[in-house]
């Protein structure tokens, strides 16, 4: 099987039919969103009827979070929240409904799928835990492979022999599943990037092949 996953699109409509204009060669069998699919782009409505047409599998992002919990929505400064109310007047009820039902995280094919931070965490940024908590997330679950979002930077964290490795990822490049190790890989953003790379970024897991894709996608 063979799983694309994405963060982080933010209603950059053109930068998203982009990337799934890239994953055709691929022959893709599902789709994964980690969040944030609406917020400071301008074509939010276009945006997440892309995903639905899709059949796209998307989890909740902070800003799907703050759409529904007034109390997360208040803690947002002005710059982002007005991009955020301007976006949910634009989308449609089926969009609306589409970004609500998003679960806090997925789990398939030996994969864990989040938005910030495994199991279940949608705010808390992933270079903002210590080797302590990743060690205890990796020896007690039984996926082998996480994806996340939210940063929108891309990063590689991998745990073998009781020691964690955080890489950066600067390129194209392919990523071996190894046995007796495990992988956790923030996939970047669609939308805006924040690392030094403009391109929007997504990853595909190759689960037969146990190998993982790393993309970067000019538009």
């Amino acid at each position: 099987m063979k799983i694309a996953v994405f963060s982080d699109v933010h209603s950059c409509y053109l930068k998203m039919v982009a990337v799934f204009k890239d994953m055709e060669q691929f022959d893709i069998d599902q789709y994964i969103c980690l969040g944030d699919i609406i917020g400071y782009g301008d074509q939010p409505e276009e945006t997440v009827q892309l995903l639905i047409e899709k059949k796209v599998i998307a989890v909740k992002g902070n800003h799907e979070l703050a759409m529904v919990d007034e109390h997360y929505f208040s803690y947002f400064p002005y710059d982002i929240k007005q991009p955020l109310l301007e976006n949910i007047a634009a989308i449609s009820q089926e969009s609306i409904q589409y970004l609500k039902n998003t679960p806090d995280f997925v789990k398939q094919e030996g994969c864990h799928f989040v938005h910030g931070t495994p199991p279940d965490k949608l705010t808390t940024y992933i270079y903002d835990v210590s080797d302590y908590y990743l060690k205890s997330l990796f020896n007690n679950s039984r996926s082998q492979v996480f994806f996340t979002g939210h940063t929108h930077k891309l990063k590689l964290i991998t745990y073998k022999g009781q020691i964690i490795y955080r890489r950066r990822i600067r390129k194209n490049r392919t990523i071996l599943v190894e046995d007796h190790q495990k992988y956790l890989l923030n996939v970047g953003s669609v939308g805006f990037s924040r690392d030094d790379f403009e391109e929007s970024k997504y990853a595909v897991y190759d689960t037969k092949k146990k190998e993982i894709m790393i993309r970067m996608v000019e538009r």
